[in-house]
């Protein structure tokens, strides 16, 4: 069910780009349809609308970040629903290092 919930939404290209910052994805650095993500957050001075659209698709979440800079830093970090629907759009599969 959850899966299926996963395929079925539908981001912006924005969005889709923002994803990938967020996880420093390199295609030059997909082996054998894997990636790594060598970090997983995306930090802005106030609340952003493309961002607030991929935590309402229940694809990332959002927290305060109050060691940046502006009127309201929040951070934005992808959630494993988040991870799969990118993976499933990159058809590689995405993990973070640990």
């Amino acid at each position: 069910m959850e899966r299926d919930r996963v395929a079925k939404t539908v981001l912006s290209t924005t969005q889709v780009d923002d994803m990938k910052h967020c996880v420093g994805f390199d295609g030059k650095k997909v082996k054998r349809r894997k990636y790594e993500a060598y970090r997983n957050y995306y930090t802005t001075s106030n609340d952003h609308s493309s961002w607030d659209g991929i935590v309402r698709a229940g694809l990332a979440d959002k927290r305060p970040f109050p060691q940046g800079g502006g009127e309201n830093p929040q951070c934005y970090s992808l959630n494993e629903q988040g991870f799969k629907y990118l993976s499933e759009l990159l058809e590689c599969k995405i993990t973070e290092s640990r």
